[in-house]
C-alpha cells in the first residue's frame, strides 16, 4: 500500500509487484493504512479529509471531515472500530 503526491493511494501485490487497485483522491495523499482485517484502507489527505475505502471494490466508503489543515497520518485501532488521525492543525482526533 502506497500513498502519493499524484493524488492516489495504490494497493500492490507483494508477490509479483503488480498493481491491484488505485484509489483516486482530489488532492495529495500523505499516508494510508490497512485495517487489521485488510478489508478497508484509511487515507490521510492534504484536503483536510480522511477517507475510508473498501479494498475489494476500491470504492470510497466514507469521507471524514473535521481537521482545519492537511491530515498527515491516520490508522485503525486494533479492533477496527476507531480511526486516529494527526493533522498539521496540531490536533489528533
Amino acid at each position: 500500500l502506497t500513498s502519493s503526491l499524484d493524488n492516489t493511494a495504490r494497493i500492490w501485490n507483494v508477490t509479483d509487484g503488480t498493481l491491484i487497485k488505485t484509489l483516486r483522491h482530489e488532492n495529495y495523499v500523505h499516508s494510508c493504512a490497512f485495517s487489521f482485517d485488510d478489508k478497508l484502507v484509511v487515507s490521510a489527505c492534504r484536503d483536510k479529509t480522511v477517507r475510508i475505502w473498501d479494498t475489494q471494490s476500491g470504492q470510497l466508503e466514507r469521507t471524514l471531515y473535521g481537521h482545519t489543515e492537511r491530515v498527515l497520518n491516520s490508522c485503525f485501532s486494533a479492533d477496527g472500530n476507531r480511526i486516529i488521525t494527526a493533522s498539521w492543525d496540531h490536533t489528533a482526533r
